[in-house]
């Protein structure tokens, strides 16, 4: 997994790439850590470029959830591709994020 931060007005977009899944684990916990100290007001992953998922990937999703999500409210995943897109869809991850297809 590879990622991008941005950050302006609007909130802070990650843009992921690669896998997400237990290879991700360390990198992603290193990153929720960054992005609660963030006093951003938004967050969004930007998923387009993630090639697959699974379930440990969604779990730390739901981390970056419970630990930066006081701060943001809800979290939005765009731009999933057609598997990653369908996992969340069978897990029934869009009642606790917003999924901007």
């Amino acid at each position: 997994m590879d990622y991008q931060v941005n950050e302006d007005s609007s909130g802070t977009t990650v843009r992921i790439s690669g896998n997400l899944d237990f290879a991700a684990n360390e990198a992603f916990k290193s990153l929720v850590g960054r992005l609660t100290a963030s006093k951003s007001r938004a967050l969004t992953f930007d998923l387009a470029n993630v090639t697959h998922i699974d379930s440990v990937g969604l779990g730390l999703l739901y981390i970056a959830k419970e630990e930066a999500g006081p701060a943001v409210g809800r979290i939005c995943l765009k731009s999933p591709q057609k598997g990653v897109l369908r996992l969340l869809q069978l897990t029934q991850a869009d009642s606790d994020f917003e999924i901007q297809v």
